[in-house]
């Protein structure tokens, strides 16, 4: 990581005036000012902010692994988008260099609310316990995108306040880190409030996330049951019109959702997406093969792609580009039924059980059950892809799902070496303790 940059930047938290404003309205010195309950949950507003960055979710987790997959073509100008486009990634694209520092900058600020923890003056014990879960939780979803495209990654669980041995170390294993998530989420879990909290985690959004996690590692029967925990929960439903889901905020499936609201906190990614005529940069459309991967019927694609003036293909997930905040889905209801359903299918349980959850969401997007001819494991996991891709198409799943069901290499084209991105040139330059990924 630049540690460099987080010597200049990463004694600073933001600060913050609601749950769901998560804009800084004002920077405080970590070292001086995190002595205060009221100080900490500030900078755990801060921390949530550092997520809904455009270097985060407001546009490189939603659109690059999309880009990078067979969902998006690249329809601008930036060379950087081009390359995740070509599949061809640089060790100099500034985006994969931004997506390493943002997430490192956000893991620096929840490891300073943790060490303030420790010794915070005028801060009850119920208070202080949601803050550390809020902050473990939001660290292990830093290192959950880390680890994903990058692989080894250093765990780093103290501030950088200085140059030290411990701020240029090397990459952990990714097993270590894998290991090291699952920690900060199984104990942010026992912290957290039940219950949707809007905008901000819950018991139930760092189960979810566990859920993904485990799915990614292999431990099915963890992720089975971890989604069921939040399906069972009774806290949940899928909204009956997939389009709700983009036009209304918070919604009955939502588990954790960035909250935008425009002014300093905004989402520009319906700018990215839309046509030219009317303000757009339409750097990214959807291409012929999303396109013809919905179903006849499939009410998912009318409220996921539209047209505008001559351009037949434009994304419509986010469409407030004069307010510019739209939300950002970051776990939902859907996928934790999908994520069963895949738990399932590699635990070899009965296909009519893989196929049943899948059902769920197919039925709600006006579709029919699958054929019960759908029985093998290559024929399950077409059908898995097959629905992760339509249900959410623009949202940043389709790369990670093409690799986890080992299918990137083929539907892509690439060598094994393109299923990580290459770490940063110029992390490599300030720490020469990074290795770098095999073929760049």
């Amino acid at each position: 990581m630049k540690y460099l940059k987080f010597l200049a930047l990463g004694l600073v938290i933001g600060a913050c005036d609601s749950p769901l404003d998560t804009t800084p309205t004002t920077e405080v010195d970590a070292e001086t000012a995190l002595r205060t309950g009221a100080a900490i949950k500030q900078a755990v507003l801060g921390a949530y902010r550092g997520l809904a960055s455009g270097d985060l979710y407001s546009r490189e987790q939603v659109v690059m692994p999309d880009l990078y997959a067979d969902n998006l073509d690249f329809s601008g100008t930036f060379q950087t988008d081009r390359e995740y486009s070509q599949r061809n990634v640089t060790t100099a694209n500034g985006t994969n260099e931004d997506i390493w520092q943002a997430a490192y900058d956000n893991i620096n600020r929840t490891n300073y609310i943790l060490d303030a923890l420790e010794s915070v003056a005028n801060m009850d014990a119920a208070d202080k316990d949601l803050a550390r879960g809020e902050a473990l939780f939001l660290r292990a979803l830093n290192y959950f995108i880390l680890a994903r495209w990058y692989g080894d990654v250093p765990i780093m669980t103290q501030p950088t306040k200085a140059l030290n041995e411990e701020s240029i170390k090397g990459r952990d294993p990714l097993a270590a880190v894998w290991t090291f998530v699952e920690t900060d989420l199984e104990e942010a879990a026992t912290l957290l409030p039940g219950g949707p909290v809007e905008g901000r985690a819950s018991v139930h959004t760092a189960n979810a996330l566990l859920a993904r996690v485990y799915l990614e590692n292999g431990k099915y029967a963890l992720a089975r049951d971890k989604a069921t925990s939040v399906i069972e929960s009774g806290d949940y439903e899928l909204v009956d019109n997939y389009r709700d889901l983009f036009t209304i905020k918070h919604t009955s499936e939502s588990i954790f959702e960035l909250h935008y609201e425009g002014g300093e906190n905004t989402n520009a990614l319906a700018f990215w997406f839309f046509d030219q005529s009317v303000g757009g940069r339409r750097g990214f459309m959807p291409n012929t093969s999303l396109f013809n991967a919905y179903e006849a019927g499939d009410e998912r694609l009318a409220a996921s792609i539209t047209s505008q003036g001559t351009r037949p293909r434009i994304g419509f997930k986010y469409h407030r580009i004069a307010e510019q905040d739209d939300n950002v889905h970051v776990l939902r209801l859907a996928e934790m039924y999908l994520i069963r359903a895949e738990a399932n299918m590699r635990l070899n349980a009965a296909p009519a059980t893989v196929r049943a959850d899948i059902d769920i969401v197919r039925a709600r997007a006006g579709l029919g059950p699958l054929a019960t001819t759908v029985d093998t494991q290559d024929e399950l996991i077409d059908a898995i892809l097959q629905e992760r891709r339509v249900e959410f198409a623009m949202e940043g799943h389709r790369f990670f799902d093409l690799r986890r069901l080992g299918r990137a290499t083929t539907v892509l084209g690439i060598p094994a070496e393109r299923l990580l991105m290459p770490i940063p040139l110029a992390e490599t330059d300030v720490n020469k303790n990074l290795t770098q990924n095999p073929g760049y």
